[in-house]
């Protein structure tokens, strides 16, 4: 493994942490969306058809993304578990912090180095010398993600 599939690896949770995101806002979306149209239909005399099949639809769509995101909830869960056991891997406690507070709790490396008080550039020579460390730590166990 290089340092390269370590750092691709560990950042899987940025990613999956936007699309929760994404999904949780698209949700509030539709949420709102519906309770527009369901205020709309309990307020009209006369039920029209296409009022409960606009609130059907949302409520389907609803409960398809709370599927997925259940499902990018779990990938969340299994990648940061593993990632936290690369963590360990780095023997400086400053390298452990950084990747951390980067991978696991999603900071910025902005917010990270703002954090300890090191330059931003210092944050990525920290975070390239522990995800090489780590990848030549896991070589050695024969461990691959």
């Amino acid at each position: 493994m290089t340092a390269y599939e370590v750092r691709a690896y560990m950042s899987q949770g940025w990613k999956i942490r936007r699309e929760i995101k994404a999904k949780l806002n698209a949700m509030e979306e539709l949420r709102s969306m519906a309770e527009k149209t369901t205020t709309s239909f309990s307020l009209t005399p006369s039920a029209p058809q296409g009022n409960s099949s606009r609130v059907e639809s949302y409520a389907i769509r609803i409960v398809e993304m709370q599927d997925d995101m259940e499902e990018c909830v779990n990938q969340l869960v299994e990648i940061q578990s593993r990632t936290q056991h690369m963590i360990e891997l780095a023997s400086d406690p400053i390298q452990r912090a950084v990747l951390t507070e980067y991978h696991l709790n999603g900071k910025t490396a902005e917010h990270t180095a703002e954090e300890i008080g090191y330059s931003l550039r210092q944050v990525w020579r920290i975070m390239n010398t522990a995800y090489d460390e780590i990848a030549e730590k896991m070589s050695w166990n024969g461990t691959d993600v």
